[in-house]
């Protein structure tokens, strides 16, 4: 039995669901270099959730054939380092880092790639993904973790793969180093067109069409089983290596650093090279005939493949499915750097541990100097259960058992008021079912380089871990830094049906400012009977520790994505990645995306009666758990939840629940920011018949946030509405401020035949206890109405209405005298409308 939680970093949502890679050695020469293929793990659900997020790169000048040159390769540029071989499977890090990410900073600081004190190695970041044994990993995988930690260079860590595939390094110097060199983004080319291959073509040529030098892509591919030959005598560049159709399954992560416009192959055999005519006989003439072109790819398999390690890829190659011989996905993606990252605040701390994939490593803060536990936690993607059965330090020997690290929390700064006394924290949560490994943090600093470099020791030292449970150890500190602040103190009212724009300032802190909204829920006691359903039971995977999959027949709306299937836990818990997750308390809600009316460590007992059960249609979806918790059988939970298309959800308490102080309630979504703990969660003693209605934060639809400030949009039919908008801003530092900016809609320009597609008519106005709500449209309605400021008073309705459907809603608050908002969103649009209430 797993006594406590797994916490899946939002980061990276499934560092650890991986699948020992099958490696092959695909070069011919027994006494050359190994050409190592299988490389590359099994995506997931949540990998093509993020990767579908993946902004597109948008030249800031659109791609023209006419302003490029014929042929580009980048190798040639001094930050371009020397083609290598990668070590293992570790293709993935051996390309987006090795050579993208070496590429990318070396070109921001004008240096050249050619030393080790200015190359980036592949298996700092591979040695954290690949469980210890040589699993496989993505390129964004790596990147993901550099932006969290940085990374060190091939000099500090001792060359590209010293220490081999388990090796995690230690010294905080070495950690504290690598914090200054830091990814910054990174983007997907959608390269299945014409039009995506100029625009990647430019981006190797020049980035944005202007002076730059270009820039380098990574890709994946199956190499294993691809078709590589020589381009046809008589044609430029005869003789060099092209590859015509990759295998159709990924194995292999690898570099376009050019492109060569004059390279011909005849795919059809017809004695002609073309890009007119219709080779594929698929009625269409597209990227997918041209015979004319391709790209300069880099492998990592030393000079021995292709042309001094590199090899062309056909242009058609780009846009063929992958079934049919073409890249992963028909995309390629691209790094952004930081070239002068620097960490403000950070942790030298010193653990100790026999199994290293037992420990999940976090830090926190709380503005109470005198807290015992964080306010505010955030994850790091390597330190996540982790690495393998190993010492920390992936060795066999009694000094492996011990690690020296540094962690950058800078970002923790944010819930910090400056000159003001805080509590930092490390936690570190154990999850060790056996019993098998044990450890201790043997000593903790916070190291302030706000104003020179000053480190603050913590008088706990060699704290015991606790076996399958929470350990925290903590230093007071006062931080004086300048924090970033938005300056912007009003928004200009909006027109419903016309295009808005206003510029958002910041100030203070450190530009470059990125610019985004704070999602944020509340939470409302409301009066309902709690469903008891029995009508559709779940077959979770397991009775303890199982899951099951409940498809919608809507698209829930949680924190700004869209799901149509919910993957339930026995645990009391939904989560959206289809795997189980341990969610069994508020840490465990707060570090995974994922809904939990009342987690806990619980296991179904069918014949004492439990189960789950569901019930729903297009216009809610209800889920019971009716269980007992692990090894107690007589312990009852008894408790609900209901979902809507509107976001909407509502958590229900049945009045028989085994009192307990062990168990959490909430919503998260999963990046230890945005979160919502329950006022009744891990209460020993329930309220009798209490159900909790959790509701988003009223936003105007319509409107967007651009990452460079620019609220802009056009405002929807909820006119005469005021909102409180949370702006969020994040300077250069990652130390962000949150400011809620008072937004209004106007009447005037609606759109009356857009208001008729809706038609929610209201009678009478004004009224004082009641009022009634007619529709002209079948389908489903949620109503609420709110106060002048935007503040929620009341639900009024949720449900499926018919055409020409009356609703009466009779007030039970005695609503004071004054005017209010009757405002709903429906499955054909959304509204809103003023009442009054009179004396």
């Amino acid at each position: 039995m797993k006594k406590l939680l797994v916490l899946l970093c939002a980061l990276l949502p499934v560092l650890f669901a991986q699948a020992q890679a099958q490696y092959q050695n695909l070069n011919p020469d027994p006494n050359g270099e190994p050409w190592i293929v299988g490389g590359l793990r099994q995506l997931t659900p949540a990998d093509y959730q993020m990767l579908s997020q993946i902004p597109q790169w948008k030249s800031p000048k659109p791609a023209n054939a006419e302003d490029l040159p014929l042929q580009v390769d980048n190798t040639s540029n001094p930050w371009f380092r020397p083609i290598f071989n990668q070590s293992g499977g570790s293709c993935g890090q051996a390309s987006g880092i090795g050579y993208n990410f070496t590429y990318e900073i070396d070109y921001e600081r004008q240096i050249p790639a050619n030393t080790p004190e200015n190359q980036y190695p592949s298996h700092f970041t591979w040695n954290f993904l690949n469980g210890g044994v040589g699993n496989g990993s993505w390129y964004f995988d790596g990147w993901t973790i550099i932006n969290e930690i940085g990374c060190p260079t091939v000099y500090d860590y001792g060359g590209m793969a010293y220490g081999g595939e388990a090796r995690w390094m230690s010294g905080y110097d070495k950690y504290f180093n690598g914090m200054f060199n830091r990814t910054l983004d990174f983007y997907a080319i959608d390269v299945s067109t014409h039009e995506g291959l100029e625009t990647l073509k430019q981006w190797l040529y020049s980035r944005d069409g202007g002076t730059l030098p270009g820039g380098l892509a990574n890709f994946g591919a199956g190499i294993g089983q691809a078709t590589i030959g020589y381009l046809p005598s008589g044609t430029p560049n005869a003789g060099k290596s092209v590859v015509t159709q990759w295998g159709t399954t990924a194995d292999h992560a690898m570099t376009f650093v050019g492109f060569d416009d004059e390279i011909m192959y005849d795919f059809n055999n017809d004695g002609q090279y073309t890009d007119d005519i219709d080779i594929n006989n698929d009625g269409e003439v597209d990227l997918r005939d041209c015979e004319k072109g391709g790209l300069v790819m880099a492998n990592s398999w030393g000079t021995g493949f292709g042309f001094q390690g590199k090899a062309y890829v056909m242009y058609k190659l780009l846009a063929d499915p992958m079934e049919e011989g073409g890249i992963w996905a028909n995309a390629v993606h691209l790094v952004q750097t930081k070239a002068d990252a620097e960490p403000l605040l950070t942790f030298k701390t010193t653990i100790k541990h026999t199994s290293r994939n037992k420990i999940k490593i976090m830090a926190g803060v709380a503005t109470n100097p005198e807290a015992e536990k964080p306010e505010f936690i955030r994850s790091f993607p390597m330190f996540n259960y982790q690495g393998g059965d190993f010492y920390m330090q992936g060795g066999g020997s009694n000094a492996d058992k011990t690690i020296e690290i540094g962690l950058d929390i800078t970002d923790l700064l944010t819930y910090v008021e400056p000159g003001s006394e805080a509590r930092f924290f490390v936690q570190i949560i154990e999850q060790d079912p056996s019993g098998a490994g044990d450890g201790e943090i043997v000593d903790l600093s916070l190291m302030d380089y706000t104003n020179g470099a000053m480190e603050t020791e913590s008088t706990m030292q060699n704290v015991s871990i606790n076996q399958n449970d929470t350990t925290l150890i903590w230093v007071n500190a006062t931080i004086d830094f300048e924090k970033v602040e938005i300056l912007t103190e009003e928004l200009q009212p909006g027109i419903v049906g016309e295009a808005y724009s206003q510029q958002l300032e910041a100030t203070q802190g450190t530009a470059p400012y990125t610019w985004s909204f704070k999602i944020d829920y509340s939470e409302e006691a409301i009066s309902e009977d709690f469903p008891a359903i029995e009508s559709n039971q779940l077959t979770p995977t397991n009775e303890d520790d199982g899951f099951a999959m409940l498809p919608l027949d809507f698209d829930f709306l949680f924190y700004g994505e869209s799901y149509n299937e919910l993957t339930v836990l026995t645990d009391g818990a939904i989560t959206f990645d289809g795997n189980f997750g341990y969610v069994r308390d508020d840490a465990g809600i707060i570090g995974n995306k994922c809904l939990a009316a009342y987690c806990a460590d619980l296991m179904i007992y069918p014949a004492l009666g439990d189960g789950i059960y569901y019930e729903g249609d297009e216009n809610a979806m209800t889920i019971r758990w009716k269980t007992s918790k692990f090894d107690e059988p007589n312990f009852n939970v008894d408790v609900a939840m209901t979902l809507y298309p509107d976001g909407t959800i509502k958590f229900y308490y049945a009045n028989d629940i085994t009192a307990s102080s062990g168990w959490g309630s909430g919503i998260s979504a999963g990046d230890a920011n945005s979160y919502l703990i329950t006022s009744v969660s891990g209460l020993v003693n329930l309220p009798d018949d209490f159900t909790a209605e959790i509701v988003s934060t009223p936003f105007p639809a319509g409107m967007e946030i651009t990452s460079n400030g620019l609220f802009q949009g056009t405002p929807a039919l909820n006119y005469g509405y005021v909102w409180e908008i949370p702006f969020k801003v994040t300077d250069y530092m990652r130390i962000s401020s949150i400011k809620n900016l008072t937004f209004e809609t106007l009447e005037v320009g609606v759109d009356e035949m857009q208001a008729k597609a809706v038609s929610v008519s209201v009678n009478p106005n004004p009224f004082v206890d009641n009022f009634e709500l007619r529709v002209a449209n079948n389908g489903f309605y949620h109503f609420e109405l709110l106060d002048m400021s935007g503040k929620k008073i009341s639900a009024v309705f949720s449900g499926h209405m018919a055409d020409g459907q009356s609703f009466v809603w009779n007030s039970q608050q005695n609503l004071k005298p004054g005017i209010y908002i009757l405002n709903w969103t429906s499955s054909h649009g959304a509204g809103s409308q003023k009442l009054i209430v009179g004396e």
